[in-house]
């Protein structure tokens, strides 16, 4: 019996002995793994503000830890090596380093992306141990510089790595063999030895995403040897032709290909699509194809499921029938082209298998084909922008059981709304965009019991009448409501507002009246635009609109409010755009609207505010972000009446409103000389911000004006005038360097004017006119160009263009001065005038070509934009400045040096006549070019220049030169027009007849201007 015990407990010693030994490689394998870990986040992390990682000690390192560690994923046992980091999401910050988590023998997939990690990743060492990484996302992070070549070589097993999302420049290639999907989207990458490695490199991937980086140049041709089978470089600076071999030689893997976004061009009528027969999605959309028809050899493709040719404007004739053998096709969009002629009845064909069909922004007529109606499977119909017409949406579209999305704005359709016969047929839909055309009666009372997933519906510029229906607050899911510009009546529901997803509410340009419902996000805090102006709403600002912290766009501009401005709008810190004016409020301007570090745009114009303007306006200077309300559609009323009219301007919200429909606005009427400006915002900061438009005028707002306005770096209108504003103008205004209009005018302002405003380049409408200012207008800059009535009503000032100072109007008219002191007078205004607008129209015309080169990417993302024929340009979004727009740019939208000569002469001109470069009051539909060229035809160019310029024979000869050197600017035939370089040799001749030493400090043949730029692009 004891021998038996004894041999029982040694045989249990043995099998605690093996198990140790089995354990203790594991304990050890933990604790090595979890020291690799911590020396990672020793290393990586500098800041974990949510405490994701506060779990990883030393002290947990058991053998089933790190494993039960945050993000960590181990093997089963017996292995239980760590195979899977997964930190995404969790808001670590600092600057990564690799080379402990390449020392896990075992880990398989690295998931850090959706943090604020940095650097350039060159540091990265290569590990002693083999790396078994299969799997790399390290998106949305903050690297940048260019990526090794040698990055994560050592990962023989490296099969998909992500980088999108971040800053780097190039670099990554050789790709690894092991490497099968790459995304580098989404950075900086301008590298060409990447794109060309990527095209042409015998390399293994199969997915390549290099979309949305700055990769320039023509399309690279993809090797025979290429195994790519996805390739999207969509939304990059590509351009010129496309490689006549490009999808005739493309390898038979290929199967999805989008360049959606660059800049090719050429006719692609008779391009060689002979090599697509695997293609399943392609992709060529917004770039500026042209075509007189789509390509016949697309019908190769025939295993397509997605085909996008939308936005390229140039394409153009019917819509071709052999789309309809793509028997596969579930999406096709040709939108945002030339398309003309009826929808065929023969692409119906494609029902029963396609999904979303966008045929909108073309020139398509007639109706949608009846046949249409058996379409079972279509979810998404985009027909806007076309001139449809007819009763299809009854008889063909409510029949579409499957609908989600219908989209028919800006078209010709007539008639009482359809939203009772859509409610009953498409019980699915989500998206309703009816604006834009000619529909009336009144919105349905049950609509959302018949479509309880609506979340948007979109209405505007329509003839609804009626009162907004209570019901609407039934659609739990609505998110957008857009009702502006129809004859609606009543109150709005308080229904509606408390809706819990709502994000906007836009109902301007009605007959609502009643006071706004103080419930505003009472369920939620989704909502981001309030748009109500131009209504007939009483009462006060709703104080529950505080509650709202996501607001960005908020208008209550022209109703009857009254009361003072609830406190608490500091607390709206997304706050972009905030329009009060037009009302009857009362008390202070809030000091608190300086807290709202987003604000670009204030309008409290034309109310009865009072007290002083806060100095703490200005205290978000510096601070504002850009992008909040980028790509915004607007249309901005500016006032050119001057003081004649309040305001500088009125902004409005521009989405789905035909620009006829807004040129009838009666607000568009009330003053003689008005000019609209339509596009999107376009912020020209990023992080050092500024108020863009500070409008306080017709107010009573008293005290001096405070000296931070001046440091509004990026103001581009400020008006205070007509207030009781006194004390002097602040110095501090000439380093507003952006600024283009300022209006003072009508308050008790005392002292000079501050010579640093005749610094100011982009000022183009200065207003002192009826305070108490005294002393000369500076001669600086184009303080000097101004009409008198900008500097009237103030006895002390002189100086032109007011008399001279030490005339004594006591005695009669000015004593005449020597004909060679007129001269010299004359001659140095037009100088000084020369110099000024070389200097602006250098900056204006480097802006413009810039800007337009960007409009077209800018136009893909916005959707319908079309200037009034009265548009021009604003500086906040140009595209174009009427009357300085040579005609050819019309015809090509080419910037060059020719073109910017056409309009420094229109600035001559100015400066010769005293006009505007366009004024209906003046030109009518003609304008200065027009105007004095017809003068000119007509033997009557005396009465083209300005009388203040002609007092004296030898002056006005002067004057004629000047006009001849305009005349030669304006030739109609660019290669006719004179160059910069001959323009200011021109005037160096003038100079030496008329002892002016103005241009002494520009040097001809050190010119800056580069005549030879356009030859060689």
């Amino acid at each position: 019996m004891a021998a038996s015990t004894t041999a029982a407990v040694w045989f249990f010693v043995a099998v605690v002995l093996v198990l140790l030994h089995a354990t203790a490689p594991a304990i050890a394998g933990a604790e090595d793994e979890a020291a690799a870990l911590l020396a990672f986040r020793r290393a990586s992390v500098a800041d974990d503000p949510r405490g994701a990682l506060s779990g990883w000690a030393l002290a947990n390192a058991t053998a089933a830890a790190p494993c039960s560690w945050a993000g960590v994923l181990c093997a089963p046992a017996p292995d239980g090596r760590v195979v899977a980091v997964n930190l995404s999401g969790m808001a670590l910050v600092g600057e990564l380093r690799l080379d402990a988590l390449l020392a896990l023998p075992a880990l398989q997939r690295l998931d850090l992306r959706g943090n604020a990690f940095y650097g350039n990743l060159s540091h990265a060492t290569v590990s002693p141990s083999p790396c078994a990484l299969v799997e790399v996302d390290m998106s949305s992070n903050a690297f940048n510089g260019t990526l090794p070549a040698a990055f994560l070589a050592t990962c023989a097993a490296l099969q998909s790595l992500n980088l999108s999302r971040n800053a780097l420049v190039g670099g990554g290639f050789p790709f690894a063999p092991s490497l099968r999907s790459l995304d580098l989207s989404r950075n900086h990458l301008a590298d060409a030895g990447l794109l060309n490695y990527s095209f042409a490199g015998c390399h293994g991937l199969r997915y390549l995403n290099l979309s949305a980086n700055q990769f320039a140049g023509q399309l690279p041709e993809l090797a025979p040897c290429s195994a790519v089978s996805v390739l999207d470089v969509s939304w990059n600076h590509m351009s010129g032709a496309l490689p006549a071999g490009f999808m005739a030689t493309v390898p038979p893997n290929l199967t999805h290909l989008s360049i959606a976004g660059n800049n090719f061009s050429g006719d692609v009528s008779a391009y060689d699509f002979g090599g697509c027969a695997n293609l399943t999605v392609l992709d060529w959309s917004f770039n500026g194809l042209s075509s007189s028809e789509l390509p016949p050899s697309l019908a190769n493709c025939g295993r397509l499921e997605t085909l996008d040719m939308s936005g390229n404007k140039l394409l153009s004739g019917p819509i071709p029938t052999f789309l309809t053998g793509f028997s596969s096709l579930k999406r096709l969009a040709l939108a945002g082209n030339e398309f003309s002629g009826t929808i065929p009845d023969e692409l119906s064909q494609l029902c029963g298998r396609i999904v979303e069909l966008d045929l909108s922004s073309n020139r398509l007529v007639g109706v949608l084909p009846a046949s249409f109606a058996k379409c079972r499977s279509l979810e998404v119909l985009d027909l806007g922008g076309n001139q449809l017409s007819g009763s299809f949406v009854d008889s063909v579209v409510s029949t579409i059981s499957s609908l989600r999305v219908l989209r028919l704005s800006f078209n010709n359709i007539t008639g009482q709304n359809p939203l009772p016969v859509l409610a009953a047929g498409c019980p699915l839909l989500e998206v309703i965009d009816l604006g834009s055309n000619e529909l009336g009666g009144e919105i349905m009372e049950d609509l959302c019991s018949s479509l309880p997933s609506l979340r948007k519906l979109f209405l505007p510029n329509n003839y609804l009448n009626g009162t907004v229906p209570k019901s609407l607050g039934d659609c739990a899911n609505l998110e957008s409501i857009d009702l502006s510009f129809n004859f609606l009546v009543g109150q709005i529901p308080k229904e509606i507002v408390v809706l819990p997803k709502l994000v906007d509410l836009v109902m301007w340009a009605n007959g609502l009246s009643g006071e706004i419902p103080d419930m505003l996000c009472s369920n939620g805090t989704t909502l981001e635009t309030l748009v109500m102006s131009y209504n007939n709403f009483t009462g006060g600002i709703p104080p529950s609109i505080t509650r709202c912290v996501n607001l960005i766009w908020v208008s209550f501009s022209g109703n009857r409010l009254t009361g003072s401005v609830p406190h608490g709008f500091g607390k709206l810190q997304k706050l972009a755009i905030l329009q009060l004016n037009k009302n009857q409020l009362s008390g202070p301007v809030p000091a608190e609207l300086g807290s709202c570090n987003n604000l670009i745009w204030l309008d409290l114009n034309s109310n009865s505010f009072t007290g002083i303007i806060p100095p703490e306006l200005a205290s978000q200077t510096g601070l504002i972000p850009g992008g909040i309300v980028s790509g915004k559609q607007f249309a901005f009323l500016r006032n050119e009446a001057g003081n004649i009219c309040p305001g500088a301007g009125v902004l409005f919200e521009f989405f789905g409103i035909r620009p006829e429909r807004l040129a009838a606005f009666p607000t568009v009427h009330l003053c003689p000389s008005t000019r609209i400006y339509v596009g999107t915002m376009d912020y020209k900061f990023h992080s050092n911000g500024s108020m863009i438009f500070l409008d306080l005028s017709y107010n009573r707002l008293t005290g001096t004006i405070p000296a931070g306005l001046g440091n509004m770096m990026f103001l581009e209108v400020m008006n205070l005038g007509h207030n009781d504003l006194n004390g002097t103008i602040p110095y501090e205004f000439s380093g507003l360097k952006l600024v283009g209009a300022m209006d003072l005018s009508n308050n008790h302002l005392t002292g000079g004017i501050p010579p640093g405003l005749g610094t100011l380049s982009f000022l183009a409408d200065l207003d002192v006119s009826s305070n108490n200012l005294s002393g000369p207008i500076p001669t600086g800059g184009q303080l000097t160009t101004f009409p008198q009535s900008r500097y009237a009503n103030n006895a002390g000032l002189c100086g032109i263009p007011l008399p001279p100072c030490g005339h004594d109007p006591g005695q009669g008219s000015v004593p005449s001065a020597s004909s060679d002191g007129r001269r010299k007078t004359v001659g140095g205004r037009i100088l000084v005038g020369i110099a000024l607008s070389m200097l602006i129209l250098l900056l204006l015309l480097v802006t413009l070509c810039k800007l337009r080169k960007n409009q077209k990417t800018e136009e893909k993302k916005t959707g319908y934009i079309e200037s009034l024929p009265t548009s021009g340009t604003s500086s906040w979004k140009l595209s174009g400045t009427p009357g300085y727009v040579p005609p050819e740019y019309y015809q090509s939208f080419r910037c060059t040096t020719k073109g910017d000569v056409y309009s420094y002469g229109v600035v001559l001109l100015e400066l010769l006549s005293g006009k505007k470069p366009i004024d209906p009051s003046e030109f009518g539909d003609n304008n200065l070019v027009g105007w004095v060229k017809q003068m000119v035809k007509e033997n009557r160019s005396s009465e083209i220049f300005d009388p203040t310029l002609t007092n004296t024979k030898s002056g006005e000869a002067e004057l004629y030169q000047y006009l001849k050197i305009a005349r030669e600017c304006l030739d109609d035939r660019p290669n006719q027009r004179p160059t910069m370089i001959q323009v200011m040799a021109m005037f160096k001749e003038l100079q030496l007849d008329s002892d002016s030493d103005f241009l002494d400090g520009f040097s001809v043949n050190s010119s800056t201007i580069d005549e030879s730029a356009e030859k060689s692009s």
